[in-house]
């Protein structure tokens, strides 16, 4: 890793007027750069993506980011820069992902926590993870944990690139993926289980009901929200009070900031034991 960042390396070679719109972080996915080129230097966009890949030799694609992540399915807009394709092979862990930011939305800022949760869980497990998307935490848990998993995610194009993940990596566990609406899927599994894993923070609280009304008695949901900074210290009253609301009693076995999102925001990470 070069100790120079990008905004260091086109000192000079853009009018220095410029340089204050150029963003410091950039997101690397397998051997694709994301980067973000506001419209006020998007003159200097070519230079940046080539300056990038003379800075890291691994970069073989660079992507702008044009807008957000949007829509049912959950799937920023990009440009390409460099490269002739979109999808790469991304690992973490111990596994291998296959990747296409185009396509299905994917974190690799998420890694530390995806580890976190594979270190909970045990031997045996149960579980369901909702909002799955190409597979990270359903693959990192399977991958070291003889569990069996119920994987549920809306896209059809990040359940194709599960499915692909899945042929990459030798698993100790079990995995089923399911295609469609999670409150159209879920209600449908008879069985109650051991855990329920939300890592998608938006759509979270109102799928909270349903993961209640899944996990056993003592069974544990690893819930994940957007929290203002000014609300973060409340967040466990805010969750416990929400379970109560819906009939269940919980404890909170734990509460981690997982990064921030825009200004003063954060994604909060609340472990829920359910006691009844």
């Amino acid at each position: 890793m070069s100790p120079m960042n990008l905004k260091e390396a086109l000192k000079g070679k853009i009018p220095e007027k410029d340089e204050r719109y150029i963003y410091r972080a950039f997101e690397i996915i397998g051997d694709i750069a994301i980067i973000q080129v506001p419209k006020e230097i998007e003159q200097h966009k070519m230079l940046m993506a080539e300056t990038l890949c003379a800075l890291h030799k691994n970069i073989k694609v660079v992507l702008r980011k044009i807008d957000d992540v949007s829509g049912k399915y959950r799937i920023g807009k990009y440009e390409t820069l460099i490269g002739d394709r979109t999808d790469t092979i991304y690992s973490e862990n111990n596994i291998r992902l296959k990747a296409d930011p185009t396509r299905a939305y994917f974190s690799s800022k998420l890694g530390t926590e995806r580890e976190r949760i594979t270190a909970q869980v045990k031997d045996g497990e149960t579980i369901v993870c909702m909002f799955a998307g190409i597979g990270p935490f359903p693959i990192n848990v399977a991958k070291v944990r003889d569990v069996t998993i119920k994987a549920v995610e809306i896209n059809p194009e990040a359940t194709a690139l599960f499915a692909e993940s899945l042929k990459l990596n030798r698993l100790k566990g079990k995995i089923e993926i399911f295609t469609g609406d999670i409150k159209d899927i879920v209600p449908n599994f008879t069985e109650k289980f051991d855990r329920i894993m939300m890592p998608a923070p938006k759509d979270a609280p109102e799928f909270l009901d349903l993961a209640l009304d899944k996990v056993k008695k003592g069974g544990i949901i690893n819930y994940y929200s957007f929290v203002p900074a000014e609300d973060y210290d409340d967040l466990e009253e805010t969750v416990k009070k929400q379970c109560a609301d819906l009939g269940r009693k919980v404890e909170i076995l734990a509460k981690r900031k997982c990064g921030n999102i825009g200004v003063c925001q954060f994604r909060g990470a609340i472990d829920i034991k359910v006691l009844d």
